[in-house]
């Protein structure tokens, strides 16, 4: 490998933190409306665990995926 691979590992990283940063947030808007009784009732209850489940399962699938990647690169050696 060399340094021009670990450079471009480095960028995919770089990207990656910054889509997971994008998205990290994605559906507060949903989970603020919904904590706000925006639906009642048993079906706005069953919706309101599911976006927050939802939210938590994005954000172990993002953290994954930075860590992942940050593994992926520190595995990488600097010079060929």
């Amino acid at each position: 490998m060399t340094d021009l691979d670990f450079g471009a590992a480095q960028e995919a990283v770089n990207r990656i933190q910054r889509l997971s940063d994008t998205y990290w947030h994605a559906l507060d808007a949903s989970c603020r409306a919904m904590d706000d009784d925006a639906w009642v009732g048993p079906a706005g209850r069953r919706f309101h665990d599911d976006v927050q489940a939802q939210r938590r399962e994005l954000w172990d699938q993002l953290t994954q995926a930075v860590h992942a990647a940050e593994a992926k690169l520190r595995s990488l050696p600097r010079k060929p």
